[in-house]
């Protein structure tokens, strides 16, 4: 399977001690050089920043076409925007994004998506955590905004 990730999947996991549920569920995560950049360059000094020392199954890979990811840019920072631009060169089979106006653009060029809840409801269903409300929950703690109506829409469709 050929996973390509933005910024916010890798850390949103990586704030609640659950990296890992991207090489449990994924195997190898791609990701573009922007990411790269934000999560271990301009994030040096942030949680998460030493995540391609620690998660070896990250692997960053860079863009062929600048000018694609350039035309993506007035609407979306620049690591949506080469994770959309990778995902469609590389063909890959899943996308992680978060942000809805990135979600939007990627769903237009008919790529598949998931999120960080969606990934965590899928490790509830292969068994890897037993509660989608408690990483939710540890979610917020760190300070990552979750919906109200989505969170008790995910809490209720996995019966807790």
């Amino acid at each position: 399977m050929i996973a390509v990730s933005n910024t916010t999947p890798i850390l949103s996991l990586y704030k609640i001690g659950r990296i890992h549920l991207l090489k449990d569920l994924l195997g190898q995560v791609i990701v573009p050089v922007a990411v790269y950049n934000e999560i271990a360059v301009l994030g040096k000094d942030k949680p998460g920043h030493d995540t391609f020392d620690t998660a070896e199954f990250i692997s960053v890979k860079p863009i062929q076409s600048t000018l694609a990811a350039g035309l993506l840019r007035p609407q979306l920072d620049y690591g949506e925007a080469e994770a959309i631009v990778l995902a469609r060169e590389l063909n890959a089979d899943i996308l992680l994004l978060d942000e809805i106006k990135a979600r939007k653009v990627a769903q237009a060029n008919s790529q598949r998506i998931i999120g960080t809840i969606g990934i965590i409801q899928a490790a509830k269903r292969n068994g890897i955590v037993p509660s989608v409300k408690s990483c939710l929950d540890e979610l917020i703690a760190q300070g990552i905004w979750i919906d109200r109506r989505l969170y008790q829409e995910v809490v209720t469709n996995n019966n807790e």
